[in-house]
């Protein structure tokens, strides 16, 4: 059985709100995490691009925290408690209750949780105490869930800036508000803001297409500015300013970690026990130097082992190319029956030359002699295409037999027309000559009836 009770004074509902106000523009249902020294709000955006928490810490922003747990199982997350309820319930609660002019006003805020398995429903009661002794009650409906968390390394960041939330508002006010992606990068002691998008809206008007915005300032007006310089970093820009927005009602210096491009980077800021984190994916081109030493090492061992067939299958294709050019039949493929032996440092098209070598010569475009899988250094003319001048054009028509037989290939090509004697043709002339039916009517018989006139 779990159980949990805590109690938030005026300042605390109204710093709850807020954050209620920044989770809602990430997600549409917030994670509850419970454990016995904090209180822990999260939400993690569709695309798994933005991950928010704020940890409430026990002591500095409730004025009473209890949490107890009695189960089973001894995991790691044995001592916490999960849930996920919906943000529009908690800021129909939340929203508007703190008015010191009233009489009515809040004045403190209950919230218990009793979680037990006998029961059918798990609800969150709370109690809005206001003056006059006014008591309000909701009984909400949550659900248990897995909390995903983002998992950053700070000891690895070694780019570091940290500005104040209004600063960094300015800046932002310049960019349009189609803008989707923000790139950063550090350039000549100045620190640069670009703001851009990734796709064209509808239309052909000038105005419909997309803006880059570049404000330039420099790294004195950050309190601290630590960034590799042209080191291009590129994040969304509407969680940059929800970031931003939190952190200036929340009057509190913000500080940026990451790594390099394609990393993630984080947004961190503290305020009356709060502790606010927004990891977000990071956008951008990776240069050789910053990617680690096993991805390099994989990427060599990639490019060096590459199958035997890919330069087999450019050379097939040029030769059939140079075949079609020249009115010429290209090479049989390999029946189905037959099995294909690996290649070891030489061609099918040699083996077809070595056959025919005392019929034909042989061109040095059909039969490569190499020992590696790359075209040696001194033998590039292999690639050439075939110079009429120097290499005499064949005279014979190569064709192919599809039946696959070892014979096949056999010396048995000739260069002749069909022949037709004269003989021959004056016997069929007779033949025929002997088959025709003699006339029965002269032509002058004939010729009153209009036919032969």
């Amino acid at each position: 059985m779990t159980t949990l009770s805590l109690s938030l004074a005026p300042p605390a509902i109204v710093r709850l709100h807020d954050m209620l106000i920044c989770l809602s523009k990430f997600s549409d249902t917030v994670a509850i995490e419970a454990e016995h020294d904090l209180l822990r709000l999260s939400a993690l955006n569709s695309s798994k691009t933005a991950f928010l928490s704020f940890a409430c810490a026990r002591e500095s922003f409730f004025e009473n925290y209890s949490f107890t747990t009695r189960q089973r199982s001894m995991g790691p997350g044995a001592d916490r408690f999960y849930c996920q309820i919906l943000i529009k319930a908690l800021l129909s609660i939340f929203r508007g209750r703190v008015d010191r002019h009233k009489d009515t006003a809040v004045e403190r805020c209950e919230m218990e949780l009793h979680e037990d398995s006998q029961q059918a429903e798990c609800r969150l009661a709370v109690k809005m105490i206001c003056g006059l002794g006014v008591i309000k009650s909701y009984k909400l409906t949550y659900e248990p869930a897995s909390i995903q968390h983002a998992v950053f390394d700070k000891s690895r960041a070694v780019n570091k800036w940290t500005a104040d939330p209004r600063f960094l508002k300015q800046i932002t006010e310049h960019f349009s508000l189609s803008a989707e992606q923000l790139d950063m990068y550090s350039d000549s002691g100045k620190a640069v803001f670009t703001s851009f998008t990734t796709k064209v809206m509808d239309g052909k008007e000038v105005l419909k297409y997309p803006v880059h915005t570049s404000v330039a300032t420099d790294k004195r007006d950050f309190e601290q500015f630590n960034v590799e310089d042209k080191m291009h970093i590129a994040i969304n820009l509407k969680d940059f300013k929800a970031a931003i927005a939190h952190a200036e009602t929340a009057n509190a210096t913000i500080t940026a970690r990451y790594t390099y491009p394609c990393k993630p980077l984080q947004l961190t800021y503290d305020f009356e026990g709060v502790s606010a984190e927004f990891t977000i994916m990071t956008r951008g081109e990776v240069d050789g130097d910053f990617a680690p030493a096993s991805s390099r090492s994989g990427i060599r061992e990639l490019s060096q082992r590459q199958t035997p067939g890919a330069p087999i299958s450019v050379q097939r294709d040029r030769v059939s190319r140079e075949a079609t050019q020249n009115g010429q039949m290209p090479p049989p493929p390999p029946p189905p029956g037959r099995s294909i032996k690996p290649l070891q440092g030489s061609s099918t098209q040699e083996h077809l030359s070595r056959s025919m070598a005392s019929e034909r010569p042989t061109a040095s475009s059909l039969s490569m002699e190499f020992d590696s899988l790359f075209v040696p250094a001194d033998d590039d003319r292999q690639w050439d295409e075939m110079n009429e001048e120097e290499e005499e054009e064949p005279q014979d028509i190569l064709g192919w037999d599809a039946s696959g037989r070892a014979d096949a290939f056999a010396a048995t090509l000739r260069d002749e027309e069909p022949g037709f004697s004269r003989n021959e043709s004056k016997t069929d002339e007779a033949e025929t000559e002997g088959m025709r039916i003699p006339p029965t009517q002269r032509i002058s018989q004939v010729r009153g009836f209009g036919i032969f006139d």
